[in-house]
């Protein structure tokens, strides 16, 4: 199988991790360089067999010279998340072994050029979401075993091929027929276990002539949201099940609509006629509008203008497509139905109150900081109507997590995470209001709120800062402390678990949320948000002893929240104790203990804003 490595005909397995470093270090000069590239190709990135110094001591011929200059070339565009940023610089190094097979097809470096080509498209794809790249996976991979049948690549070849049919083009029919060669050819090969495995779930025990043509029943597109705040436009595709998708982006060329156009394909998937065009006009995204491609496929259709990026990804339970576009807008006016939409998906916000309508300076925040550590209810504030936007922190949204069917984690008493979120959430918007701030809540009931619409409200709303609040959880009865996270990729496994659940997804799943992540680290307010999260922990921390509570200071983590995804402020997620240790389940439900929680959320909120006072000045 792929997830090998190959040295000098034989192939070793993941267990083996250490052993081939110690093989790699006899090869290359560094021992860093040796093990990442034993790793790299332990995971199926690279592809390395017989290797030999490209430089140094002893005749080298050419083949084996341009490999190894491409096989450092990989090296170094894997281990730098920059450089895989750029298209140009994945075709630069695809071209390096292409260039291998073509001029020296007879040399043995010949497949594993090839077999370097099918991996390097196959990951491009993931960031592409280009057909073609995906079609050029294969055609590497099938160039490979028809001209290289015997070599010990070619059945790795084809189950690379099963998988790509399977997993990214939706067609387990080809798919099969690619595992079905794997076991008629190489049936003792190392791809021919996980073959048989995957014949057997497809049903290939079963003649294909005479296998019953069952189709699959379609998914059926449910409906498109929009929603449209600052510098981008966020579009939810509704979908009844499941689907395989593919995004592209298109200059218009075939009709008199400006800028451009960014169509979705979803696989096994039917438009319903209550489907119509939504006219959007927000100075980013045009109209969105869904059809029916063929069949077999529907196609969600964006009419863009000018846009800087755009991202492409789903989230489950229930499945949907998200489409985030980014853009400047050019003071285009936000049209009558785009209002609508943005209204529709905040009916779940809490009415302001009349006091807090114009928010707070700096200078009052400040001065609040400092009365609110000698009176335990401060005073509310007058309002500054003279400050510049920017200059003070005025509104803020806060997000009690979970809600409606969906419940959270439940403690060994059958205390529900919403309710606690809940509570502590209006118990906080309750005492910044007191104070001021203009605050608003993402729910104020026991309703359910997609998260994707969560951080839309937040952007809609031009807060200056948003804090989700969450009740943690674990297997383990004994996991006791409270935290605060701020958005960032991670390699924690506990951090790993806790936005798995919280973002209602495997840990499996969550990586591939990752790589989305990186592509928008360079545009989030990372910084701002790890400062803004130490100033919270910090002070809850504070209170909590203050009052005479032992909970544990778990710390300041960072995590793939997607509730923090494309927020266009300083955010975090508190997790405010866990609900499933029967000690802290019952401290959750204490009043003293949530307003403890609460009184060092607000001087963590004034803490940072002196922070950003002394920035500006």
């Amino acid at each position: 199988m792929s997830g090998g490595l190959t040295i000098n005909g034989r192939l070793v397995r993941e267990t083996d991790r250490h052993r081939v470093g110690r093989t790699l270090f006899s090869f290359f000069s560094s021992p860093l360089q040796a093990m990442v590239l034993a790793n790299a190709a332990l995971a199926g990135i690279l592809c390395l067999a017989a290797v030999t110094p490209a430089f140094g001591a002893g005749k080298t011929f050419v083949p084996e010279h341009l490999y190894h200059h491409a096989v450092q070339n990989y090296y170094i565009l894997n281990s730098s998340k920059q450089k895989q940023q750029y298209r140009d610089t994945w075709l630069r190094v695809i071209h390096e072994f292409e260039q291998i097979y073509k001029k020296y097809p007879r040399s043995r470096y010949a497949p594993r050029a090839l077999y370097n080509v099918g991996n390097l498209y196959n990951n491009l794809y993931t960031r592409s979401f280009l057909e073609k790249d995906l079609d050029a996976s294969v055609t590497a991979f099938t160039t490979l075993q028809q001209q290289y049948a015997k070599n010990t690549l070619s059945d790795d070849a084809l189950f690379k091929i099963a998988e790509i049919y399977r997993t990214k083009k939706g067609d387990t029919e080809t798919a099969l027929h690619f595992y079905k060669l794997i076991l008629r050819d190489y049936p003792d090969s190392n791809s021919a276990p996980m073959a048989r495995i995957w014949t057997a779930k497809l049903g290939g025990n079963v003649p294909p002539q005479k296998q019953p043509a069952v189709k699959k029943p379609l998914s059926v597109l449910n409906g498109i949201k929009v929603w449209s705040a600052g510098d981008y436009t966020r579009v939810v595709i509704n979908v009844s099940n499941e689907v395989v998708y593919s995004g592209h982006l298109l200059e218009q060329t075939d009709n008199a609509l400006p800028g451009k156009r960014i169509y979705v394909d979803l696989k096994g998937t039917m438009v319903t006629s209550g489907t119509t065009p939504l006219s959007v006009k927000d100075g980013i995204v045009e109209e969105v509008r869904a059809g029916q491609f063929n069949d077999n496929t529907a196609r969600v259709v964006l009419d863009v203008g000018n846009i800087d990026d755009y991202t492409i990804f789903n989230l489950e339970d229930p499945f949907r497509i998200i489409i985030d576009v980014k853009g400047k807008k050019a003071g285009t006016q936000i049209t009558p139905e785009v209002q609508g939409l943005q209204q529709t998906a905040a009916t779940a916000r809490q009415a302001r109150g009349k006091e807090s309508s114009k928010g707070l300076s700096i200078a009052k925040i400040i001065q609040d900081y400092e009365i609110f550590h000698k009176q335990p209810e401060p005073a509310a504030q007058p309002v500054n109507t003279g400050i510049q936007r920017g200059n003070s922190i005025r509104k803020i949204v806060i997000d009690p997590g979970h809600g409606g069917h969906d419940p959270g984690a439940t403690g060994p008493d059958g205390i529900k995470e919403k309710n606690i979120t809940l509570r502590i959430g209006t118990m906080l918007a309750d005492k910044l209001r007191s104070m001021g701030f203009d605050v608003i809540m993402t729910r104020d009931k026991d309703v359910f709120i997609p998260l994707e619409e969560r951080t839309a409200i937040a952007n809609m709303s031009n807060a200056d800062i948003f804090i989700s609040i969450h009740a943690n959880a674990s297997l383990s009865r004994r996991a006791k402390g409270i935290t605060t996270y701020y958005l960032s990729t991670t390699h924690d496994r506990a951090s790993m678990l806790v936005a798995a659940r919280e973002n209602a997804t495997s840990t499996k799943k969550l990586s591939d949320l990752q790589l989305i992540l990186e592509d928008l680290m360079k545009t989030a307010k990372i910084n701002e948000s790890a400062v803004f999260a130490s100033d919270i922990q910090h002070n809850m921390v504070r209170s909590l002893r203050k009052d005479g509570y032992s909970t544990p200071d778990l710390g300041v983590r960072s995590a793939p929240f997607f509730v923090l995804m494309h927020a266009n402020m300083p955010s975090i997620l508190i997790e405010t104790s866990f609900v499933t240790n029967p000690v802290e389940e019952h401290l959750l439900l204490q009043k003293r203990y949530e307003e403890s929680i609460v009184d060092g959320v607000v001087r963590g909120i004034l803490q940072y804003g002196t922070k950003m006072k002394m920035a500006e000045q």
